[in-house]
């Protein structure tokens, strides 16, 4: 009788294989499944979401990574508007007495005083902002071929050569048959006089293509570059250079106080545009 009442077996005294007990013990997290490895509850079946979502962001940014190729415009504007400085120190010479531009020039490129100096400079960056918006479009095409992933730059060339031909066009069109277009830039002579409209079509272009690449850091670089060209658009940036103390001693000294003004918007295109490089190589050397 003692013998049959006597105390059951206790869990660790069961044979390996007995099934119940051991069902009953397995740990909260093991699902009720004996021998699964450890780890399998969090992954789940089939290795569970986590490592694909992680997998599928990294994926995503190599991408992003690799469409990135706006170096190359940030570059080619700033070369552009270093091309563009002879013609500022140029237009900086005194003018003759009833000296005047010879042919329509396109006032709100070139800027003011008319002359032969600003009529060089309209029209050099009439056929500079197209030319260079075009090269952009081209670029942006063989990258694609290269990369394998596109980037949606036709709205950049569209804003670009939109903005290039209103800004050509509208000045005769209030002269001739519409006066009231006078109120869209006669007010705002300030952004055009020096000859300066195309940094800022230039800068409308960086946002544009900013959005298109969905980078982060082409948009501070927009952000810095429309800074500059609201600066030298609307500022004397020579007033700066004077009060480090440079004063101009000869007639063709006072000429070349416009660059610090025309090649401000070209130093902060073509650091940009180095950075960009570098950037994208170390990226690529590291894939």
């Amino acid at each position: 009788m003692a013998d049959n009442q006597g105390s059951p077996e206790s869990p660790h005294e069961r044979p390996a294989g007995a099934g119940g007990q051991e069902r009953q013990e397995a740990p909260a997290g093991s699902g009720g499944q004996e021998g699964s490895p450890p780890g399998a509850a969090e992954a789940g079946p089939a290795g569970g979401p986590g490592p694909l979502l992680a997998d599928l962001a990294r994926l995503r940014r190599r991408t992003r990574a690799a469409r990135h190729a706006y170096w190359f415009p940030l570059i080619l504007f700033g070369l552009l508007t270093c091309g563009a400085a002879p013609l500022y120190v140029a237009a900086a010479a005194p003018q003759a007495s009833g000296a005047h531009a010879f042919g329509p020039q396109p006032i709100l490129l070139g800027g003011t005083p008319s002359g032969m100096g600003t009529f060089y400079i309209g029209w050099y960056w009439a056929a500079a902002l197209v030319g260079g918006y075009l090269l952009t479009l081209l670029w942006y095409r063989r990258h694609a071929r290269r990369a394998g992933v596109w980037t949606p730059a036709r709205g950049y060339l569209i804003t670009g050569v939109v903005l290039t031909a209103a800004v050509l066009v509208i000045p005769p069109l209030t002269g001739w048959w519409v006066p009231v277009l006078a109120l869209v830039w006669l007010p705002f002579g300030d952004l055009w006089v020096r000859g300066t409209l195309a940094f800022l079509i230039i800068a409308a272009g960086l946002w544009v293509l900013a959005r298109a690449e969905r980078s982060r850091a082409l948009a501070v670089i927009a952000l810095v570059y429309t800074a500059a060209a609201l600066l030298a658009s609307l500022y004397n940036v020579e007033n700066i250079v004077f009060r480090l103390g440079w004063i101009p001693e000869s007639a063709f000294a006072w000429q070349l106080t416009v660059l610090p003004g025309a090649l401000l918007p070209a130093a902060v295109l073509l650091l940009a545009g180095c950075g960009a490089f570098l950037a994208q190589r170390t990226r690529r050397s590291t894939a």
